[in-house]
């Protein structure tokens, strides 16, 4: 069996990045450390599945040498959610930013977002009953 695990987040501000994470996707905080010279915390999702991990601070560029959003190389992922409208706005209230414009397709609809580091992920909006296995019941971590 293979499935990912957690995904790691290497930030450069580690207060901003934990607030747009927890408080503008709702992601519970696990476990966090801080220390003088470094920042750890582990957040997961209510429904389940992979858990992300923020570690500061890291400096991704030169001092004024940030790249424009979505042009450099990174690893991606997308978060599912069935509050599309909500979501979107709890994340931008948090520092997010739009790198385009909200899509469609067959009757879903997708953005992709920059957390304030610019790490991109797609917000893609799923009907309710995707979370949801034979069994009516949400699928688990195992899931």
């Amino acid at each position: 069996m293979q499935l990912i695990s957690d995904i790691d987040i290497y930030v450069s501000d580690f207060v901003v990045a934990l607030r747009f994470w927890s408080d503008g996707l709702g992601l519970e905080v696990v476990e966090k450390e801080s220390t003088q010279h470094t920042a750890y915390a582990h957040l997961e999702f209510s429904d389940g599945g992979p858990g992300l991990r923020l570690i500061a601070p890291v400096t991704p560029w030169a001092e004024g040498e940030r790249p424009e959003l979505g042009t450099r190389p990174t690893v991606r992922f997308d978060i599912a959610t069935t509050t599309f409208d909500e979501t979107l706005v709890r994340l931008m209230e948090s520092g997010g930013q739009k790198l385009g414009e909200i899509e469609s397709y067959e009757g879903m609809r997708t953005i992709s977002l920059a957390d304030p580091d610019g790490n991109n992920f797609d917000l893609i909006e799923v009907p309710e009953d995707a979370f949801e296995l034979a069994d009516g019941q949400p699928p688990g971590p195992d899931q």
